[in-house]
Formats: structure tokens, sequence, C-alpha cells
């Protein structure tokens, strides 16, 4: 079985939404993150933004 077969169609266009607005949301933390903290400090800045994204995108897909 197919996995488009699996999901529906509106869970599908949920998701395409989603994972940008995420995405976005992470890299605008990041991006403020990175105006408070020292510049050698880039690492754990794009690590919090990939986790934020992720932590984001798990809570607005299960509501």
């Amino acid at each position: 079985m197919n996995e488009v077969d699996i999901i529906d169609q509106d869970s599908l266009r949920k998701n395409a939404l989603l994972i940008p607005i995420a995405v976005i949301i992470g890299t605008s933390i990041a991006i403020a993150a990175y105006t408070f903290v020292p510049e050698n400090a880039m690492g754990l800045i794009l690590l919090t933004s990939i986790i934020a994204s992720y932590a984001i995108f798990n809570k607005i897909k299960k509501d």
C-alpha cells in the first residue's frame, strides 16, 4: 500500500503548510537569539532553531 493512500488529503495539506511555518518561526527565534549571544555561538543557535522548528511542528500537528 502506498503512503499517499494511507494519509488522507487533508492531512497532507495541513503538513505542507505547517512545515514552512515551523521553519520560519524557528529561524526567527534563531535570528533574535543571535542578537543577544556572542558571535561564536552560531552552532548553538542553529541547533536551537532546528529544535524549535521541530517542537513547533509537532505541537501544531497534534492540534
